[in-house]
């Protein structure tokens, strides 16, 4: 290729990257600014609008840095849950930090654990929804969920479709985690199915299907009744010298036709009619309700009760 040729790609290149390059600088310097105007702030004692600030730059230019800021001044505005998550956020990604930074992030960080505790959540059923002091819970199923919550009381509210929902004061402590094993109360009407859906409170299904079976049961005991008696009258006239039918073949095959119908019919009625007794004798298993039980307690000290 020509010299003159890769001239003109380089610096056709170049005149693509120069606006990047420059939206980039743009950004770094605006987030720069708004991170200035944060320390300004907190300097004067105004958290709330350095933490402002930090976010702010942060948004502009995610730069670690900036996390240790945003987490002390989450500390003084008592976003202690965001403030942990940015401290540890910025001691495992910043990796450029100076030993003063890390030393400050790592007393901020202790100083913002002491207000919080751990709260322990298992809830039923599957498919519940949960929040702690308006802030959505990610719910395991079947398992407990840890968070993080604030020192104190803290508001639960838990819901799902087709149970009646749950409020709860907890109380959060510092030093034990708070466990909280919850499961909802069905509506009325409905009781608990196992995947976790309500389901109604009879099987009307598997009682039509049963009183079906038994009218076909007696109804096959009737038809058989009659077809036995005809087939052994069939045969007395058969086997009488006196009978006008007496080893006439005509009577012969009618009187095995209705002999053969009513060992048929026989166990039709037997099968059917056992079939419809056991489905409603034996009816498949309920599940339960169980009312709302709940477990709250730090450490060992544990509240129960069902409502």
């Amino acid at each position: 290729m020509p010299r003159r040729a890769v001239a003109s790609a380089i610096l056709g290149i170049l005149l693509l990257l120069q606006p990047r390059a420059a939206s980039a600088d743009t950004a770094r310097d605006q987030s720069r600014a708004a991170f200035m105007r944060g320390v300004a702030d907190a300097h004067q004692g105004h958290y709330t609008a350095a933490r402002d600030a930090f976010i702010e730059a942060y948004t502009l230019f995610a730069h670690p840095s900036i996390l240790m800021n945003l987490g002390i001044a989450r500390l003084h505005t008592g976003e202690y849950v965001q403030a942990e998550k940015d401290l540890v956020r910025f001691l495992s990604d910043d990796g450029g930090a100076s030993d003063e930074e890390i030393s400050n992030a790592r007393a901020g960080l202790a100083a913002v654990r002491q207000h919080l505790g751990t709260v322990r959540l298992r809830i039923a059923p599957d498919g519940a929804r949960a929040t702690l002091d308006g802030q959505p819970v990610a719910l395991v199923p079947g398992s407990y969920a840890e968070l993080r919550a604030v020192v104190g009381q803290s508001e639960l509210r838990v819901d799902a479709e087709g149970y009646e929902p749950a409020r709860q004061t907890l109380l959060v402590s510092h030093d034990n985690p708070t466990s909280v094993d919850l499961t909802l109360k069905p509506q009325p009407g409905e009781r608990a199915h196992p995947s976790g859906s309500p389901a109604p409170d009879h099987d009307h299904t598997r009682e039509v299907v049963a009183y079906g079976a038994l009218g076909l049961g007696a109804a096959s005991a009737v038809a058989w009744a009659a077809c036995g008696v005809r087939a052994m009258m069939l045969a007395n006239d058969y086997n009488t010298p006196a009978s006008t039918d007496y080893q006439n073949p005509a009577t012969k095959s009618s009187g095995i036709t209705f002999r053969t119908a009513a060992d048929v019919l026989f166990v039709t009625a037997l099968v059917s009619g056992g079939a419809g007794a056991y489905l409603l004798l034996f009816p498949g298993k309920a599940d339960k309700s169980k009312g709302t039980s709940l477990v709250v307690g730090p450490g060992s000290l544990r509240l129960e009760g069902t409502f």
